[in-house]
């Protein structure tokens, strides 16, 4: 039977279970039944053969046996094995059911106290005893459990209590959200900032479980930002950390939140390695009265401006009347004119400082960040491509300007629309060109330019999805830009909205790593000459692809192995960023320290990536039969071809070398590397030796080329290709020399 005893004695695992002082007397009990049970059993087993031997004698002289005695033999023999069988039954089987019924009440009684009685037991001494240790060291382990948990509850109990506190003083609102966008915690700054403890909700900190955020926020700010920042990658150049500033509001539009997002990222590789989100949390404060008078400030500061335009203009009329009357005196003419011109001046000049004044406000108060170029164009492809039936195509070269990406892409997207109202057109493209003190957007489109009387009129006009009413000319005022449309020597037409350059300056390249071997060595015009239309046709009109290749080394025929392919398509001298290749390959061999320091691919950012009978494939029928195009592209050439039979493909594409026309057009004597190549040609670089930063670099510098060939007598891609030969007839004779 179980009992339940105090003070019970357990043993440590490694020691020798306790033994109780009753196990002895038992255990001698049980041997004294044990003993007379088998006394029994022999004494029987020894009288039937004593009964039987006489028989058994007789029957070996020859004589038979007899009926009776057989039959008193196998009874004797039954009787002993059913002696027997009751000895077990009665010692070993009924016991044993009983102490499994006691042992799983010991295994699954809460009170941990039990334990098996071995006087119940005497038959299976010692076996009680080892259950009862086993059992307390249960208990134990239970106990021990028991106290964790509550030292863990007591625990997260207090970092629960601390950070309620902390939200609680917390001036700001905090929410914490999953990715279906609802709320999982709050504070109570949050409630009161969205007047959601109206509708009940109060407490600090409260978890408000399934409660959807969009019911307390507008939603097309925080998609916006959401969307902005799980594009982002690591290459946004913000503060660190996956996170971004947003102006939000509540559904009823009588709160204006100034407001910033952070990912929220799972435990696995850092954000620079791609992490998965999910959730984000939000933190907000209410900007109504500050943008409200911000607001008012802009208005006030709009209508100076124009009131004091209209006297000036008035003054300078009065002054071209007064030129027309000769009649005047000489004298007082003299002083009328000097003192209204000067009053003309000094009108101007203030107009100019008030202007300057107000757009520094402007900028300084509205929240921006510096931004890349192919994000922002990426969102509003993405915002245009789910209500219109228009196709936007990035193009040109990546760049980094500063701005408040959501009433860009708003703004970008309410002047695509407007421009294919008025000219008709479906397809433009969107590329940013960065100068000096501006970066330019550039909406290009086939068709004529739009009149400066419409852009006019659309700076007057609201924009509905942005917040505060704001209209096309508040979002141009906040950015310190303008607007306009011009037409394009290529019967294309553009419109061209310059805004501020970032303004951190994006990180300098690293210094390039020698090749192991002279790039020289492997010519990339060692090919047939390409088909007969082909090469007559004019460079302008050719599509290529400009590619790239990161390896192990740089010497394939040695055995290194391909670790990147980037490239990227050009057409109609126009880089289309939505149309490139990249891929890592897994090489199947160790990645040199120097070939890491170059590219920054390590072994373990590719070991789960596909290898190279995978990716080349795929690179092939991206290039196609276009003229592919590099710099250097001999040597990354070389990689290609070393490996076409393993892959079953044939690279027979026509091929171009920026690096010897570069050595066409400017000479022994120039810095031919990609670096001095685009700094002659004013092309700004960024993610220099990445596969696609150096395919888009070697894409600019093409396209700056392909307008300077055709006025040095290249026109085709024949006389291309035919001088590049006598550059590398050139090369080796110097080399021989």
């Amino acid at each position: 039977m179980v009992t339940n005893v105090s003070n019970s004695k357990h043993g440590h695992l490694g020691e020798e279970p306790h033994t109780p002082a009753s196990s002895a007397p038992s255990s001698e009990r049980t041997g004294k039944r044990v003993v007379a049970l088998l006394f029994i059993a022999t004494g029987v087993t020894a009288a039937a053969a004593a009964a039987v031997m006489p028989v058994l004698i007789a029957g070996d002289n020859g004589q038979p046996l007899a009926q009776q005695e057989g039959a008193v033999l196998a009874g004797l023999v039954a009787g002993t094995a059913a002696l027997l069988w009751f000895a077990v039954l009665l010692c070993l089987l009924r016991p044993g059911e009983r102490l499994a019924a006691d042992v799983h009440l010991l295994a699954n009684s809460k009170a941990g106290n039990g334990r098996v009685d071995p006087e119940d037991y005497p038959d299976l001494a010692p076996l009680p005893d080892a259950i009862n240790a086993l059992a307390e060291r249960l208990a134990t382990s239970r106990r021990d459990l028991d106290r964790a948990i509550v030292d863990t509850a007591r625990c997260q109990a207090e970092h629960s209590s601390r950070l309620a506190a902390v939200l609680r003083d917390l001036d700001e609102g905090v929410m914490v959200c999953n990715l279906d966008h609802q709320v999982l915690l709050l504070n109570p700054a949050a409630l009161r900032l969205l007047h959601a403890g109206e509708a009940g909700e109060t407490g600090s900190g409260a978890p408000l479980p399934g409660r959807a955020l969009f019911s307390l926020m507008l939603a097309d700010p925080v998609c916006h930002t959401l969307d902005r920042l799980s594009r982002r990658g690591s290459g946004e150049p913000t503060q660190p950390g996956p996170s971004a500033r947003f102006i939000g509001g509540t559904p009823d539009g009588h709160v204006l939140l100034d407001g910033r997002m952070s990912l929220i990222l799972d435990d696995g590789p850092p954000v620079a390695a791609e992490a998965t989100v999910t959730g984000y949390v939000l933190t907000f404060t209410d900007a109504t009265r500050e943008l409200a008078a911000l607001g008012r400030r802009d208005a006030l500061l709009h209508a100076t401006t124009e009131a004091l335009r209209t006297p000036l203009a008035n003054l300078r009329a009065v002054m071209e009347t007064l030129e027309d009357c000769p009649d005047l005196e000489g004298e007082a003419r003299t002083h009328l004119e000097a003192a209204m011109l000067g009053e003309c001046q000094a009108l101007t000049a203030r107009l100019e400082r008030i202007t300057e004044q107000y757009r520094a406000t402007i900028v300084g108060t509205w929240p921006m960040s510096d931004l890349r170029s192919h994000t922002l164009i990426d969102l509003v492809r993405h915002r245009i491509a789910g209500r219109r039936n228009i196709v936007v195509t990035p193009a040109g070269m990546p760049c980094l300007l500063h701005g408040d990406s959501f009433s860009l892409v708003v703004l970008l997207d309410h002047l695509v629309e407007q421009v294919s109202l008025v000219t008709g057109a479906t397809a433009f493209d969107l590329a940013a060109d960065a100068a000096a003190r501006w970066t330019y957007l550039d909406l290009s489109w086939a068709g004529e330019r739009v009149p400066g009387t419409t852009i006019d009129r659309w700076k007057t006009e609201s924009l509905a999805a942005t917040l505060g009413g704001l209209t096309v000319g508040d979002v141009l005022r906040h950015h310190r830009s303008d607007l306009w449309s011009e037409a394009q020597p290529d019967g294309r037409a553009r419109l061209r909205l310059p805004l501020p350059p970032a303004e951190e300056p994006a990180e300098a390249a690293p210094r390039p790593v020698p090749d192991l071997i002279d790039p020289s060595s492997f010519p990339a015009h060692q090919q047939p000459p390409p088909a007969t239309d082909l090469a007559s046709r004019p460079l302008q009109d050719l599509e290529f692809v400009v590619f790239d290749i990161e390896a192990t080394g740089a010497n394939p025929i040695d055995g290194d192995e391909i670790v990147a392919i980037a490239a990227v398509r050009v057409v109609n001298r126009r880089i289309l960023t939505g149309e490139t290749f990249q891929a890592l390959v897994n090489p199947g061999r160790p990645i040199s320290p120097e070939a890491v320091r170059r590219h920054g691919i390590t072994a373990q950012q590719v070991h789960n990536h596909p290898n190279i009978t995978t990716i080349l494939p795929q690179f092939k029928a991206f290039a196609g039969n276009a003229v592919m195009v590099g710099h250097h592209a001999g040597l990354e050439l070389a990689f290609l071809r070393l490996r076409e039979h393993a892959c079953g493909v044939r690279f027979d594409n026509p091929v171009l070398d920026t690096r010897l026309l570069s050595l066409w057009l400017q000479g022994q004597n120039a810095d031919h590397s990609l670096d001095g190549v685009a700094r002659r040609l004013g092309i700004a670089t960024i993610d220099r030796h990445t596969a696609l930063g150096d395919c888009l670099t070697t894409a600019a510098v093409l396209v700056a080329m392909l307008e300077l060939l055709p006025d040095r007598g290249l026109a085709t891609l024949g006389d291309v290709l035919r001088e590049a030969d006598k550059l590398l007839a050139f090369d080796a004779k110097e080399s021989l020399l």
